[in-house]
This record gives C-alpha cells, structure tokens and sequence, in this order.
C-alpha cells in the first residue's frame, strides 16, 4: 500500500524487507526504522541486566546494529574495555550493523559476523552476556537454537530474549494476524521459562513491564 506521496507505508516496507532476513533496499529501510522504534523496548531490558567492566557480549539476530550500541554504552559506563559482537543471517542486517557501527569496529572493540543462530561460530562459554531483540520470534527450531545460545555463554553468564509483545489473552485482533501472517514464536512467559531451562540455564525469569506487551526473558547459565 502506497500513502498519497507515492510512498509506502510501514507495513508494506515491512512485508517487501522481509523481517525474518531482511534484504534489498526495504529491508535496509526498515532496519533503519526499528533501530529507532525498538528503542526503547530494548533500553528497558537492558536495564534488567548488571554489566561489568571487560564484559563481552554478543546480540543475535543485530539487525541495524543499534542494540550492539547500547550494549557497548552499558559496559562503558560499568568502566569499559569491554568488546561486543554481533551476528545475523541476513547479510544487509550485517553491512547496516557495520555501517552504523563502523568507529568501533575500527577500534577493535565490535565486529560482526553472518551466520545463523543454529550454528555460532564462537567457542563455548566466549560471552559474559548474550541478547536477542525481536528475533526470537523468526527463529527457526527455538529449542535447539537456545542450547546454543546457552553453550556459547560463560557459566554464570547472562542471556536475555527481548519481545514487545508475549502470549496473553487480552492481545488486539491485529497483533494476533501479524503473529499468523508471519508465523511468529510468540509464547507465554512461563513457557519461555521453560525453554531457557531445558536449553541449558540454571535459572530463568520472565521481566513484564506494566501497562505494556514487553518481556525480557533472562537465563543464567
């Protein structure tokens, strides 16, 4: 659908992106979009998380590269020298992350590699913390993808799957279409639970935030 202008709305930039492995020139416009509008659903969840000083993390699924940004802001502030990296399937996700990112990467202190959570290309327990925001939902066999996650996390470490919206009655018409039309994992948060524990973690617990759709799922490893 086109508005008056000539352009497309959001939704149609959304469809012809392709939100599970963005591509083409939509597919960078729309990561551009949600770097902006997952903004704060993600400063929320962060806010969950204790970072340290020296903490390496990587962000799965990094899309436009704006979480690799906040993360590293976070370590920062708890005294830096910390190091975040981030993957992706998509190779546009990757040269937007990279591009968005590109003084840190030249400084050593980022990198960002294509590949599919199925298969990290990083040696067990190499991250103090793991995130992934709004990817959880295109992942394509959840369970063994989060005992990946949880080998590549340090034992004592942190995972956090951020969703701004999670199963529950009350949920609009519209939110359930999205979730069929593209086929969402979209779950209730003691099932969420129960998947972080039969990945790996010791521990997890679902954070909501009230008056709103949002979970931060944390495991520690």
């Amino acid at each position: 659908m086109a508005d008056t202008d000539g352009t497309m709305d959001e939704r149609a930039v959304t469809r012809a992106g392709n939100p599970g492995n963005p591509h083409g020139q939509f597919g960078e416009q729309m990561l551009e979009r949600m770097n902006r509008s997952h903004a704060d659903v993600t400063n929320w969840a962060l806010d969950q998380l204790e970072f340290k000083a020296g903490d390496r993390a990587l962000d799965i699924g990094c899309g436009g590269g704006a979480t690799m940004g906040r993360i590293a802001s976070r370590i920062q502030a708890a005294g830096g020298m910390g190091h975040v990296s981030g993957v992706d399937i998509s190779e546009v996700s990757c040269e937007t992350s990279r591009r968005n990112n590109e003084g840190a990467i030249r400084a050593g202190q980022m990198d960002v590699t294509q590949a599919s959570v199925e298969s990290l290309p990083f040696p067990d327990g190499a991250f103090d913390v793991v995130t992934t925001v709004e990817s959880f939902y295109f992942w394509p066999d959840p369970q063994r993808s989060l005992a990946e996650v949880a080998r590549v996390t340090r034992p004592g470490g942190h995972f956090l799957l951020v969703a701004d919206v999670y199963r529950r009655p009350d949920l609009a018409p519209e939110v359930l279409q999205n979730i069929e039309r593209y086929d969402l994992t979209v779950l209730a948060p003691d099932k969420y639970e129960r998947l972080l524990r039969k990945a790996g973690f010791s521990a997890a617990k679902a954070h909501l935030k009230d008056g709103t759709t949002w979970i931060a799922v944390e495991g520690t490893r």
